[in-house]
């Protein structure tokens, strides 16, 4: 009894833990949270302030089980989740369990997982915080109400299936607004002028076209351009000012979670969601070898602070005279200020060992935490060193046309060039020239406010080049070749969000917190609402357009970026303790019901069918109507029941689908391709990794949460049927069913899934033993549930971290078509047994009767 035992959320990280601890410790992990609201309505009584009634997730008893069982084994228990507002309601949920008047429980937060992390958390523990666990409280409630009423709204209002959430619409609104953007843009055309010079010393160097007669001159026309170009032939030219100063580019701060986010997009192309699982991974510890154990190697990932201890500050310094020189070290620390609505309960993402350099430690990581831990490694001892410094001159040359009959008196020709002469913090940036979050950086405070002169100043690009030397009243001669040069040009609409300029754009309207960007970005894609076309950018899909567009319709407030943000704030206030969770969610609930029931009176959002004049050609009698589902556009009989001849007239089906499932031999991505047998799982790393495995259906196993996938009978004549991935597994499960399970709740008892059955009247039932629920599946969503593409993992809301569980489905995503077709996934035989019990604790799952034929996983 003489052990602590500590509570973490990843085994990862209990090991790394477990080795600074030593053996008066043990050390257990939840796996992410242990309870969560149930998928019925029942989970929030609204009437009685809205309390909720959570339920051990399915698949945890045992994990939930073993800690119970720990826990009465010891004197103390720390609770060592993420320092968050997630990781404090598991840590909550945890004491409820194992509570006992004669158990110490603490909480205990551990921002980098090293020897003195860990002994500064264990030395310093606290009470848990009600206020923190009370603003996830909030936001859980308020991703159910809109989770469920208005995915609700949805489904009646475009197709069955759909789902909405809270700030995943709204950021689905943004992709939409810009997309928008760009199908009402009309290019303006305009026309770059330059003219090819010579100094007094006969170096050559080219000048712009600034200003005409004193003024700013912009050409907008060919016609313009000719008479510019003839007037500036004929100009004599001379030097008018010489403008020769020092500029400085200060060193950005140290990563937050969305500048990383942004940098890892941009620089090395890694998703958001990719980017928090390695960095989860460094965070965790990673085994270099070194004294028998892992070693966490970067400082806590969910952060919007760019602070960073006094004793990192003074490690670093010390680290940049050694490697660096001492003239790379700034006579005091830089100091960064946090955005103004940060929570800054953590430090900025920094290394836990500034003296671990990537190189020393590149065999030991794979590729993708390499690549991440030198970008973060890079940044945090950038910010330390001094600015690059630059010679910048601008000479300004007055041509003057002599030809008769110019259009214009004089014209200003600006030449702008810089030169490095200190590199200061880009010598460790490796040729890296842009950074996210540079434009705030802002050495020894904040960054000056600029003069009139420089905002009023035409933006020129700085030519990086020394330009020849030039004094004011010096004759300048006009180059034959190239001479002047008239360049049409059309304006550009504005750019297609990627996952780095949209988490940039969340940050600025304040929508999402550190913890929720990529788990937002993660939905929209998996919903099929945006495609990811090549190069990473988002564009909406039809189904993505009329949802945003019937949600904005319906004007409901959520929908709107500003009252998200403000909603965003009023959480962080009840984490702070300065306003109630019941007093928040009673004014949001009463509006949002409000505008929730006249919404549900508008007409429906669907585009009108419309008659084409096509024959049928399978009945011979009907017209072939064009109609439109959630699969996009269709060929349907007019005589639809008695003739269902469809004909598909969508382009989104594409031989590769990105998905967020995870490679468990290499950890690369994993994407759905079509084989002979189908459609499988195949690691993106073929040919040098050639994993293969069946696509799980997005619906997880009642009896154990595997992933359920299709199974088709080894012999001929057998019958497919429905059964759960962990059939092979070390404890194996035996769950099955012979309809297809569907990834949409059920509106009746918010069972997790629906299942599909075939015949004249294709119908959605519940599964659920006294459930009763039935639907008939509408015609424009029978094709694409009988045969839509499996979704690439289950759904997920907007928890933060991607701890907590859905509320509504997603569904697919189209993906770029990949350069190899690897194999055909093998062959995994499946033998269920018969009746197989289920977990489900308000009723059984219909499973199939007794079956002496084997399965064969489909791939």
């Amino acid at each position: 009894m003489a052990k602590t035992l500590v509570i973490v959320e990843s085994p990862a990280k209990a090991k790394t833990i477990k080795k600074y601890l030593g053996s008066g410790y043990d050390v257990v992990a939840s796996k992410g949270h242990l309870k969560d609201l149930p998928k019925n309505q029942n989970a929030v009584d609204v009437a009685n302030d809205f309390t909720e009634k959570y339920e051990v997730i399915v698949g945890k008893e045992k994990v939930l089980q073993e800690l119970k069982d720990a826990a009465k084994k010891v004197d103390a228990v720390l609770l060592a989740t993420d320092p968050d507002r997630e990781g404090e309601a598991i840590a909550w949920h945890i004491l409820e369990e194992i509570q006992d008047d004669k158990l110490r429980v603490e909480r205990v937060e551990f921002h980098e997982i090293t020897k003195k992390g860990v002994d500064h958390g264990v030395q310093h523990p606290r009470p848990l915080d009600i206020n923190l666990y009370d603003a996830q409280r909030a936001r859980r409630v308020l991703d159910r109400i809109v989770g469920y009423d208005v995915s609700a709204l949805v489904w009646s209002k475009l197709a069955f299936g759909l789902s909405a959430g809270r700030v995943q619409s709204v950021a689905l609104r943004l992709i939409v607004d810009r997309e928008r953007e760009i199908e009402a843009f009309v290019p303006e055309e305009y026309w770059n002028v330059s003219a090819g010079l010579s100094a007094p010393s006969g170096a050559a160097f080219v000048a712009k076209l600034a200003a005409a007669e004193g003024e700013k001159f912009e050409v907008k026309n060919g016609e313009t351009a000719a008479f510019v170009r003839a007037d500036l032939e004929s100009a004599s030219c001379k030097v008018a000012k010489v403008t020769r100063r020092e500029q400085k580019r200060n060193p950005p701060a140290p990563y937050t979670t969305s500048k990383l986010q942004q940098d890892a997009t941009n620089i090395l192309h890694f998703g958001t969601k990719r980017t928090m699982q390695v960095a989860q991974g460094l965070y965790e510890g990673v085994d270099l070898k070194q004294d028998g154990g892992p070693v966490g190697l970067i400082t806590y990932i969910r952060t919007d602070s760019t602070r960073v201890s006094d004793d990192a500050i003074a490690e670093v310094r010390q680290a940049i005279e050694k490697r660096y020189g001492k003239s790379f070290v700034p006579d005091k620390p830089n100091v960064y200020k946090s955005k103004k609505n940060a929570q800054d309960a953590h430090e900025a993402i920094r290394p836990t060992d500034v003296n671990i350099h990537p190189e020393s430690v590149k065999k030991h990581l794979k590729d993708e935490q390499y690549k991440l831990y030198k970008l973060i490694w890079n940044r945090f001892v950038a910010s330390q060193m001094t600015p690059a410094v630059y010679d910048r001159t601008t000479v300004e040359i007055q041509a003057e046309p002599t030809r008769g009959d110019a259009s214009r008196k004089s014209y200003m020709l600006r030449s702008t060039g810089r030169v490095l002469k200190d590199k200061g913090w880009l010598e460790v940036t490796e040729g890296q020239r842009d950074f996210a979050g540079e434009e705030d950086a802002a050495a020894d405070g904040e960054a000056p406010e600029p003069t009139a002169a420089a905002k009023a100043a035409p933006v020129e690009e700085d030519s990086d080049a020394l330009l020849p030397e030039m004094n004011e009243g010096d004759v300048i001669r006009l180059s034959t070749t190239p001479g002047v040069v008239t360049e049409q040009k059309f304006t550009q609409p504005p750019p297609r969000y990627n996952e780095g300029s949209l988490v940039r754009e969340l940050e600025k309207r304040g929508i999402g917190r550190p913890s929720t960007y990529a788990e937002i970005i993660s939905k929209v894609q998996q919903r099929a609402y945006v495609e990811k076309l090549p190069g990473g950018a988002f564009q909406p899909t039809q189904l993505g357009k009329f949802v945003v567009e019937g949600l904005v319709r319906s004007n409901l407030d959520f929908m709107d970026p500003n009252f998200t943000a403000q909603m965003e704030e009023e959480l962080d206030e009840v984490g702070a303790g300065k306003i109630k969770r019941e007093q928040l969610l009673k004014k949001f609930y009463k509006r949002f019901r409000q505008q929730l029931e006249p919404a549900k009176k508008l007409a429906s959002w669907k585009p009108p069918s419309e008659k084409t004049g096509i024959p049928c050609e399978e009945c011979g009698e009907g017209e072939m109507i064009k109609k439109w589902g959630k699969n996009g556009y269709f060929l349907s009989c007019s005589r639809y029941p008695k003739c269902k001849a469809t004909r598909d007239l969508s382009n989104s089906a594409q031989a590769v689908r990105e998905t967020d499932i995870t490679c468990d031999k290499c950890g690369k991505p994993m994407v759905i391709r079509t084989g002979r047998y189908g459609d499988f799982l195949s690691c993106t790393g073929y040919p040098g990794c050639k994993n293969a495995r069946p696509v799980p259906l997005g619906v997880a196993c009642p009896q154990c949460g595997g992933d359920i996938i299709e199974v088709r009978p080894r012999k001929k004549g057998g019958r497919t049927f429905y059964g759960c991935s962990n059939f092979n597994a070390e404890q194996k499960c035996d769950f099955k069913l012979w309809a297809k399970p569907v990834a949409t709740p059920c509106p009746t008892c918010g069972a997790k899934f629906l299942t599909r059955t075939a015949g004249k009247k294709p119908m959605l039932v519940c599964a659920t033993k006294d459930c009763g629920f039935k639907q008939e599946v509408p015609e424009e969503d029978e094709a694409g549930l009988a045969g839509a593409a499996p979704e690439g993992a289950a759904a997920g809301d907007e928890g933060e971290g991607g701890s907590a569980e859905a509320d509504a489905p997603s569904e697919p995503k189209a993906a770029p078509k990949a350069k190899a077709e690897p194999k055909p996934a093998p062959k995994a035989e499946a033998k269920p047994k018969a009746a197989a019990k289920t977990a489900e604790k308000k009723g059984a799952t219909k499973t199939p009767s007794k079956s002496k034929s084997n399965g064969r996983a489909s791939a």
